[in-house]
């Protein structure tokens, strides 16, 4: 008995393997299911090549030669129609004509059982059967390239747009896999025996090649373009969120990368754990997703917050066999949340503020206006001790109260000084623009920071004559009381803090320099975004500098920043002057 039925057996084995694969991996998706009717084809073909060469008689084998052509007359439109949908290639004209093109394949296969018009007669060989090709094949085999020549142009023309170095690769293996098969046919299994010369056939196991090359694509890329429900652990693997395939006992059965990392898990720790024991509440298996917050607890036994979503997942019977979590990292909403309520007592606070500034200052009016008038008396009283000829006796008193009374009207004054800039820059009211003297601002700040600064920071200021600039004074103030409480903060213990203004060109710049910590390379670029801090939650909002810069930027001007860690922090503001009053600088 001879060995070649073995080729045609090898072939469809392969074939029939790799289309049930392919079919496993996501039947439901149009692509996968006609990738594997695309080697179900050659599969049926190889089949029925074993059966005819096999039998005994002419007439048997004949048949089984028939049969052969539900296998192989509906391959190409269904190559054709899987690269229109793969490649998501609208082509009307196309895909109106896929009918007709499975309506002729269906009429190739009634042709072919009931006429000798494609296979005309069996010849004995030495490895079983071979046949002779009737008049139809030249139409069949115009048929068949007029479709595979349409389907390879569609992967061509997709490709080289969609730039995907990977697919271009692949797609070169296939088209070796789709030209191989179509040439060996052609000469084998077509023009020689239409031609009455006969050699064993080999265009089914050629193409085996389709098979085996995605069977090397999945091995080599992990994925395969001829089976694109593949791509679905990828698309998992991309996500930002946890996404888990639980078992309803609540035991993990997968888990993408985003999922291991919020657990702190290696892949290999995660079979067979619980992931309901790593959740403050417990998961509620429905048919609705529906969001709710707790904790996760991660294998190191950190705690972070999260939000889970959790659906059924049910078999294609309907019958539920597990759940599909959804785990998204709340670290950063949480952190946010903090920020925001924090900004907001610290809004609340300026209100205050506002209101007590307004409570004292009436107070202080009436205790300056009393110390005036008992300046006033402590003058008088001295010029009548004076005319009694008696003031030698209490001169040194007289002198020390008249001292200590101006030392408190001085005292009284920088108070009110104080209390009016606080109610200026807590004022809750529209931000009207004018004409501003930046270094009038820069000394009300200054007052205010006083407490804060003395005794710790030696401030040195360097108030040159500058042009005046164009602005909201209380934002202006704004600007410079976060910086001046940024680079404070910025020095630990004792340092030096320079303020300085200068005119260069048309913009007034601001130089506020500490010789603080200064700021490293890696966070540099970030300081300026709402929200960002280095310090601990509760002690600083991250918005200080971002509003000083939203400011800054809505006065048509910029910030610059100058740093080296460990040597201090430099920051510039650079503001447009006053056009009118540039001619007399």
């Amino acid at each position: 008995m001879s060995l070649y039925p073995l080729v045609p057996l090898l072939a469809c084995i392969i074939c029939a393997v790799v289309a049930m694969g392919i079919f496993a991996l996501d039947g439901r998706r149009p692509e996968n299911r006609l990738a594997a009717l695309m080697l179900l084809g050659p599969a049926i073909w190889s089949f029925c090549e074993v059966m005819w060469a096999v039998q005994d008689d002419a007439e048997s084998a004949m048949f089984w030669m028939k049969m052969s052509s539900l296998g192989w007359a509906w391959l190409a439109p269904v190559a054709l129609h899987f690269f229109l949908d793969l490649m998501a290639v609208p082509a009307p004209k196309l895909r109106r004509a896929l009918p007709v093109l499975y309506g002729l394949s269906l009429l190739t296969v009634v042709v072919d059982i009931a006429t000798p018009w494609f296979h005309l007669e069996t010849v004995k060989t030495s490895w079983g059967w071979a046949y002779t090709l009737g008049p139809a094949l030249p139409i069949f085999y115009a048929f068949s390239i007029m479709c595979i020549g349409s389907a390879a142009r569609i992967v061509w023309v997709s490709l080289r747009r969609s730039g995907a170095t990977a697919e271009y690769v692949q797609a070169r293996w296939v088209s070796i896999a789709l030209i191989v098969p179509l040439v060996v046919v052609s000469i084998g299994d077509a023009l020689l025996p239409y031609l009455g010369i006969q050699i064993p056939r080999v265009g089914t196991l050629s193409s085996a090649l389709l098979g085996i090359v995605i069977l090397w694509t999945f091995q080599r890329y992990g994925y395969a373009l001829l089976a694109p429900g593949s791509y679905m652990s990828e698309i998992l693997e991309t996500l930002p969120d946890g996404v888990a395939m639980v078992h309803l006992d609540g035991r993990l059965r997968s888990a993408n990368g985003a999922l291991l990392r919020l657990l702190a898990a290696r892949p290999e720790q995660i079979a067979g754990l619980r992931l309901t024991d790593h959740l403050s509440e417990p998961i509620h298996p429905t048919d609705q997703p529906l969001e709710r917050q707790c904790d996760l607890r991660t294998l190191t036994g950190d705690h972070t917050p999260v939000a889970i979503s959790s659906t059924l997942l049910r078999g294609r019977l309907g019958a539920p066999i597990g759940l599909v979590v959804v785990i998204r990292d709340l670290n950063e909403v949480e952190a946010l949340r903090d920020r925001l309520l924090l900004s907001g007592r610290l809004a609340a606070v300026g209100e205050l503020a506002a209101g007590i500034a307004h409570e004292i200052n009436n107070p202080l009016a009436y205790v300056r206006s009393n110390i005036v008038l008992l300046r006033q008396h402590w003058l008088t009283m001295g010029d009548r001790l004076d005319k009694a000829g008696i003031r030698s006796q209490s001169e040194s008193l007289l002198v020390e109260g008249e001292e200590l009374i101006e030392e408190s009207i001085e005292g009284v004054d920088r108070a009110a000084a104080i209390v009016r800039d606080v109610r200026g820059l807590a004022h809750g009211g529209k931000r009207k623009r004018t004409d501003a003297d930046l270094n009038d601002l820069l000394e009300g700040v200054l007052r205010i920071v006083a407490p804060q600064l003395r005794g710790r920071i030696e401030v040195e200021t360097d108030f040159r004559d500058v042009p005046y600039v164009y602005g909201a004074p209380q934002e202006l103030q704004q600007i410079f009381l976060n910086l001046i409480l940024n680079a404070s903060q910025a020095i630990d213990e004792r340092g030096t803090m320079k303020i300085s203004t200068e005119h260069t060109g048309d913009m007034v710049v601001v130089h506020v320099e500490d010789d603080g910590c200064g700021i490293g390379p890696e966070i540099r670029d970030r300081i300026f975004d709402p929200f960002f801090t280095t310090k601990v939650v509760g002690e600083g909002t991250g918005l200080g500098l971002g509003i000083a810069y939203g400011i800054v930027k809505n006065h048509g001007g910029d910030i610059i920043v100058e740093s080296e860690p460990g040597r201090g922090t430099r920051f510039s503001v650079h503001l447009p002057a006053v056009t009118d009053t540039l001619d007399a600088f």
